[in-house]
């Protein structure tokens, strides 16, 4: 069993494209593996900064031969009247490669034909690998690619050098205008010279002899076992910072890690300003204490071992220097007027080139926020709600976000705390760009929420109105986790609220600049947010696709009752009367769908099983009035359950399409009865049951 190694070096690769570009390699190198008859082979798709990898292991040496039966032509066809073959059976035979005496006849459902057992010699590993790898790199798409040269080649960025190995043999092919080969580099600092690789199996240690971590695992480690060294040295932790460690990782080669320090009186700024500078301008960690609270030290990744001269700390050291007194400087500017006279300059600022200034969209946002407020029922009072809309969206005139921005909504609730606004305020102020989809937490006040609430839902309904909805997989300005981030706050804050309802007034707000028919619109939206509520219940809510379908298909716009529902479904879906029932309620929605609701006349019963079934039907209706109120659904799920033999009874000893129409009507009139009240739950037909059809 054979070891193949692919290693594509390149310039530096960004942090951003790594992960995908490994996830795409293992994907497509397992696919077509499989589809050459080598079934679970396990592929590993490493790589560095400056390497893309492929590793895999325990590969056969050639491909099994292959029998493939070969159909022909009819014998009527193949056979003249004397039983001699005609040209279409020798043609036949040519094509099979086989004497005619080694062509055989079979039995068909059309009647006899002839055939050929061809026998398709397997071929060498070396050679699918040759023909394989090309077309795989040149199928691999980034988030940005770039072409070099005379431009012929595209790739994530110019290719310096291909290694192909199966075990020691060279597989031999061209890509991006390179042959591979076997002769690599070490890491560009500590080991930069060229050397040819024996053997496949070897690489990883060899390169990591030549300091390259190949294996990102590896590096991550390293750096989590550097940084957690390096901390309790100067009697501190790293600040919690895992997307910044994960793209420590894809930086370097060589997992290095150096220690460094700032003034103290930087940390008179919000912490987040500190944090900020120094993981957006330097990629540092910056260190606290086990309070958490921030200390003037930080760890910045080094691609090396070391730093003999200490001039990458010096480095460090002078650039956060000078960053954190930029944004000191902007802090006190900012602060030298009161942070309210901000808003005179947000109708001087472009939101959206269609959807008009700041100043505009803060307006729509606080009218949508009252409207919120007064469909929960919540005690805020519709001036403050507007001014708040208005405050919260202050600080993007401000200087510290105009050089900060991912400080934006933070530096409003620092500004409004310090000049003593109410904690509802800047709160609301600092939380209402909260959750980022579905990771994070909801605002802490109502306000925030609500605030929160409306802005998105006034961004989504704006930007689809102007024709700027996601396509595919590209959504560049963040819709889909703007909906996310609405059906979060909805859940978490267990607001009973009208979502589709909501959804259309903000609507309303942008209708004046919608690019097409308001019916139109509206359904785009409403799908688009349906969508995002079905992505929470399955992702976060933990429940099956099918289970997530069947209560959306009741209703799904008050979510949390819908999630509550969804979870009752899931718990109970799996008891065998309850699957019984389903598959029972399926052949109800068969029946009645197609006809208008009736009346049920009890005097029109000629069986028992229509009468129990109607006494079923009565007490599941009284039931729903009782535990629907109180929200105990569950017990409303579990009141189904007793339908289920009755049912099938009625199933068994009923003709529902009598020949009378009077008694048909009833008995579907019946029927449909049920499947409403079953339907305030969920459309059980969604389920996919063993066994339904």
């Amino acid at each position: 069993m054979a070891t193949f190694l692919l290693e594509v070096r390149t310039e530096e690769i960004p942090a951003n494209a790594l992960p995908g570009a490994r996830r795409q390699l293992e994907q497509l190198f397992t696919k077509h593996l499989a589809d050459v008859g080598f079934d679970g082979i396990a592929v590993r798709a490493l790589s560095t900064s400056l390497r893309l990898v492929v590793l895999a292991e325990n590969l056969p040496d050639r491909q099994a031969d292959r029998k493939e039966e070969m159909m022909g032509p009819p014998a009527r066809v193949a056979f003249d009247n004397d039983g001699n073959p005609t040209k279409a059976a020798e043609g036949f035979a040519k094509k099979a490669g086989l004497p005619l005496d080694e062509i055989h006849r079979v039995e068909t459902p059309k009647g006899e034909y002839l055939a050929a057992t061809v026998t398709h010699t397997g071929r060498t590993t070396t050679k699918i690998l040759a023909e394989a790898t090309p077309k795989i790199l040149a199928a691999l798409r980034f988030p940005k690619m770039m072409r070099w040269g005379l431009g012929t080649h595209l790739f994530v960025r110019p290719v310096h050098g291909i290694v192909a190995l199966l075990d020691s043999e060279i597989v031999s092919f061209t890509s991006f205008g390179i042959a591979s080969g076997r002769s690599t580099v070490g890491h560009r600092v500590h080991s930069p010279d060229a050397f040819d690789l024996a053997q496949a199996d070897d690489y990883q240690a060899t390169l990591e002899n030549r300091s390259v971590m190949v294996d990102p695992e590896d590096r991550r480690q390293a750096l989590e076992d550097r940084a957690q060294s390096l901390a309790a040295a100067a009697g501190c932790r790293p600040h919690p910072d895992a997307r910044l460690v994960a793209e420590h990782v894809e930086l370097v080669e060589w997992p290095g890690l150096i220690s460094g320090s700032f003034e103290t009186r930087f940390l008179d700024l919000p912490p987040e300003v500190v944090v900020s500078t120094l993981r957006h301008h330097q990629k540092c960690l910056i260190l606290e204490d086990e309070a958490g609270t921030l200390l003037p030290h930080f760890l910045a990744v080094i691609d090396r071992k070391d730093d003999p001269e200490d001039l990458i700390r010096l480095g460090n050291e002078w650039v956060i220097r000078a960053r954190l007194a930029d944004a000191g400087f902007f802090f006190d500017e900012d602060r030298k007027q009161p942070f309210e006279d901000n808003l005179s300059r947000l109708e001087r600022v472009e939101w959206h080139r269609t959807l008009g200034s700041l100043e505009a969209k803060a307006e729509r946002v606080g009218k949508l926020a009252v409207s919120l407020s007064e469909a929960l029922e919540l005690d805020q009072k519709a001036a403050d709600l507007c001014r708040a809309a208005r405050l919260v969206k202050a600080d993007l005139v401000t200087y510290m976000v105009g050089e900060f921005p991912e400080l934006q909504g933070i530096m409003g609730g620092h500004y409004l705390r310090l000049e003593g606004a109410d904690e509802k305020l800047w709160t609301a102020a600092r939380d209402h760009y909260r959750p980022v989809g579905f990771e994070g937490a909801p605002p802490v006040s109502a306000e925030g929420r609500v605030l929160g609430l409306a802005d998105r839902l006034d961004t989504i309904a704006g930007l689809f109105a102007v024709g700027e909805k996601p396509t595919g997989s590209r959504d560049p300005l963040g819709l889909r986790r703007a909906a996310q981030a609405v059906v979060k706050i909805v859940v978490e804050s267990g607001w009973a609220l009208d979502l589709r309802s909501s959804l259309l007034k903000a609507v309303d707000g942008v209708a004046e600049h919608a690019g097409e028919d308001l019916e139109t619109l509206q359904e785009a939206l409403v799908d688009f947010l349906a969508d995002r509520v079905r992505r929470w219940l399955t992702d976060m809510g933990g429940v099956a696709g099918d289970t997530a379908d069947a209560v959306m298909a009741a209703s799904w716009s008050s979510i949390p009752e819908t999630v509550a529902r969804a979870q009752a479904l899931e718990a109970i879906r799996n008891d065998e009367t309850f699957r019984a029932l389903a598959l029972a309620f399926k052949r109800v929605r068969n029946i009645t769908d197609a006809y208008a609701d009736g009346e049920i006349d009890p005097s029109l019963f000629e069986h028992a099983e229509e009468s129990e079934l109607h006494g079923k039907i009565i007490d599941f209706h009284t039931a729903l009035e009782q535990l629907l109120p109180e929200h105990r659904i569950s017990e409303a799920f579990q009141a189904m359950v007793p339908i289920a033999d009755t049912l099938d009874r009625f199933f068994d000893e009923v003709l529902v399409m009598a020949e009378d129409s009077n008694i048909r009507a009833n008995r579907i009139a019946l029927l449909k009865t049920l499947g409403q009240d079953f339907l305030t739950l969920a459309d059980l037909s969604k389920l996919q049951i063993d066994g339904g059809e």
